[in-house]
């Protein structure tokens, strides 16, 4: 029996004003388990973050009230899962009690949310398909059992990412097929609309919701338009509000997700050199260069950023790589490290400062050249000369217009018949996780560049 932490439980409930070391400390020394911290309060439960002391071991301890209305749908996670036998769903280690709780010691899973991931980068196309064949399989096992098990809770807060590794947890919702209990959980916009409405449920329940989990993924990926298409049509059929609308099983549903997967990739398979340069000083050539680098890392691209240039611009820029998503893991070398490393299979994203007479050759030997200018009447000319030196380039130039969602028509006439493309004021390098325009616009700048296939 696990001791005292009914002592403090009542602690949580009655001394809200105790630090966690207070509140955790007398049950550290009694149980044989040690309380690293509170991971949830609700009113019928509470769940820890606990370390076996013997095992050296992590464990989750949920702790559920016997006086609570809702004991009894509660405990029932723990003898669903008692039985289950599957890598990706967390095992039931022992289910203790005193006079007022019951205990439900639990395998602790590491890694994120997949809420938590989402929130922090845009997932690539290759994790969205991974990911949501892994979810799917574990639905396939649960309604295959001869009692079928409904999970009926499927949400992004419920999928812990470890590795590459998609893992289920908290089965409180979940309940066998044979239940006749008219009392439903679930999180109301992933519900289906029996769930919802104390209606009938089939394994079709669980479809609806995984097709509003699909639909949520596509909202924080960089999928490409065509994959985006397909996926949200099979979206909105397994989410259809009349469950004899949806896909059937769940197996037809990894079929179909398959068979999306396997249409030809939208990348480009050549790694690329694309140069930055602006037509004058204080274009945010920099700013620009870095944060195009970091979405291409972000959608699973092979990238490094390298200032090819003397001004050591990225060292003066106010912030710290590690504190940014947008720049998570980015390679960024100086010029010295540059010119003496040969890239093979990486896009290189090289910024060169500004365009001048005496630009190297490797600037006009990249695969393309993006030319950042300003907007206003007084910068035309400056616009002109860099159209003018850029000529020498022997790939795609892209003229990129800083600062502007609508080019004027000095500058427009300034860069007629040349590629260009608006790139609006971004406040800072995360906008590219939570902002559609910028996602947008950067999506287009790797469709011109040639990493996207249109």
């Amino acid at each position: 029996m696990i001791k005292n932490l009914d002592f403090f439980l009542n602690l949580l409930y009655n001394n809200r004003g105790l630090s966690e070391k207070q509140k955790g400390g007398r049950t550290a020394q009694t149980s044989k388990y040690r309380i690293i911290k509170v991971l949830s309060v609700h009113q019928d439960s509470t769940v820890w973050l606990a370390e076996h002391k013997s095992l050296n071991v992590k464990r989750i301890i949920k702790g559920i009230r016997k006086t609570s209305p809702n004991y009894i749908y509660l405990l029932n996670e723990a003898h669903l899962l008692k039985n289950l036998k599957h890598p990706s769903i967390p095992e039931i280690f022992d289910l203790e009690e005193d006079d007022e709780f019951t205990y439900i010691i639990e395998q602790y899973i590491e890694g994120d949310s997949l809420k938590s991931l989402c929130n922090g980068r845009l997932l690539s196309e290759k994790e969205i398909f991974h990911f949501i064949i892994q979810l799917s399989n574990i639905i396939v096992y649960l309604h295959s059992l001869t009692h079928i098990i409904l999970y009926l809770d499927i949400k992004p807060e419920n999928i812990i990412i470890s590795g590459d590794t998609c893992y289920l947890i908290d089965f409180g919702s979940a309940r066998s097929k044979d239940n006749t209990s008219d009392r439903n959980f679930g999180t109301r916009s992933y519900a289906s609309p029996e769930q919802s409405e104390g209606g009938l449920l089939t394994e079709r329940s669980d479809i609806y919701s995984i097709g509003k989990l699909l639909d949520y993924m596509i909202d924080h990926s960089n999928i490409s338009q065509k994959k985006e298409k397909a996926l949200r049509k099979l979206a909105n059929k397994c989410s259809e509000k009349k469950r004899w609308n949806r896909i059937s099983s769940v197996k037809s549903i990894i079929t179909s997700i398959k068979e999306i997967q396997n249409t030809q990739s939208r990348f480009s398979d050549k790694p690329i050199k694309i140069a930055f340069a602006g037509a004058g000083k204080n274009y945010g050539v920099t700013y620009i260069a870095l944060l195009f680098a970091g979405f291409l890392h972000s959608i699973g691209r092979n990238c490094l950023y390298a200032e090819v240039n003397d001004s050591e611009a990225w060292y003066s820029l106010p912030l710290e790589n590690n504190k940014f998503q947008a720049l998570a893991g980015l390679e960024i070398l100086s010029r010295k490290t540059y010119e003496k490393s040969a890239f093979e299979s990486t896009d290189v994203i090289a910024d060169y400062g500004c365009i001048s007479e005496d630009m190297p050759e490797d600037f006009y030997m990249s695969d393309v050249v993006c030319i950042l200018t300003g907007n206003r009447i007084w910068e035309t000319e400056k616009v002109r000369e860099a159209r003018a030196l850029s000529r020498k380039c022997s790939g795609t130039r892209i003229f990129l217009v800083n600062l502007s969602e609508k080019i004027s028509a000095e500058t427009a006439k300034a860069i007629e018949r040349e590629i260009h493309l608006a790139i609006p004021y971004i406040a800072d390098f995360d906008a590219i996780f939570n902002n559609r325009e910028v996602k947008a616009v950067f999506q287009e700048l790797a469709t011109l560049t040639g990493i996207i296939k249109p």
